[in-house]
């Protein structure tokens, strides 16, 4: 159960990575303005995967709405 975990969280950083410059821009903001989470924050729970539960969610509604765009 583990790993499935590990590569489901590795996969938000990957799509993170993967958008353009302006997508990653306001996906950041949009998720940023929700969360309540700093700026600096965002980045070191990218770079660690350490968000938490809801704020996972939240990314993960955030970027299946983007998908759809």
């Amino acid at each position: 159960m583990r790993k499935e975990q590990k590569q489901t969280k590795m996969v938000l950083k990957y799509h993170y990575e993967q958008l353009s410059r302006d997508d990653k821009t306001e996906l950041r903001d949009e998720f940023l303005r929700q969360s309540g989470v700093s700026l600096p924050a965002f980045y070191n729970k990218m770079a660690n995967d350490s968000f938490k539960p809801l704020e996972r969610e939240l990314l993960e509604k955030l970027f299946n709405d983007k998908q759809f765009d």
